[in-house]
C-alpha cells in the first residue's frame, strides 16, 4: 500500500511542478504581449553596444521609450537604473532567469516570472514580431510558448 501511495504522491508532485512552470511561461508571455499591444508606434530595435535589444515605442514628437529590454547592460542589472534605456518597463535578467517589471518613476522593480530559461523576440516583418518563451525548472519540467503579434 505504501508503494502505491508513494507513486501517487510522485505523480501528483510532478503534475504540480509542470503546472507551475506552464503558469510562469504564460505569465511572462502575457506581460510581453500586453506591452506590445497597449502601446502605439512599437517596433523592435537592436540596442547600442550589444545591449538593450527589445521592443521600443516612439510617438510623434516624443522621445524613444523602451518597453521590453531583453538584454540589459550589466550595470543596469547591478542596480544602476540610469543604465536602462529611457523608461524601460520590462526587462529580462538572463543570469537570474527572470522577467521583471520596472517602474521608471520610482525605479522599483517587481518580479513577473522566474525560471524563464529563454525569451526571444524576432521581427518577422516590419510590423510582425515572433515571440518565444521557454520556462524550465530544476526537476526537468519545461514549457515553451510561441506566438506572433502585430506592432502598431
Amino acid at each position: 500500500m505504501a508503494q502505491i501511495l508513494n507513486g501517487e504522491i510522485r505523480i501528483m508532485n510532478a503534475t504540480r511542478g509542470q503546472s507551475n512552470i506552464e503558469q510562469k511561461a504564460r505569465t511572462a508571455m502575457v506581460h510581453i504581449l500586453d506591452e506590445v499591444k497597449l502601446n502605439r508606434y512599437t517596433y523592435y530595435s537592436t540596442g547600442e553596444g550589444g545591449y538593450n535589444d527589445g521592443v521600443y515605442t516612439q510617438e510623434p514628437g516624443q522621445p524613444q521609450r523602451c518597453l521590453i529590454d531583453l538584454n540589459p547592460a550589466p550595470a543596469a542589472l547591478a542596480g544602476d537604473h540610469s543604465a536602462f534605456p529611457n523608461e524601460t518597463r520590462i526587462y529580462y535578467n538572463d543570469e537570474q532567469r527572470s522577467l521583471w517589471y520596472r517602474n521608471s518613476e520610482t525605479n522599483s522593480v517587481n518580479l513577473i516570472a522566474d525560471e524563464i530559461e529563454l525569451i526571444t523576440i524576432f521581427p518577422e516583418t516590419n510590423r510582425l514580431l515572433r515571440i518565444y518563451v521557454k520556462a524550465s525548472d530544476s526537476s526537468g519540467s519545461e514549457y515553451e510558448l510561441l506566438t506572433w503579434t502585430r506592432t502598431y
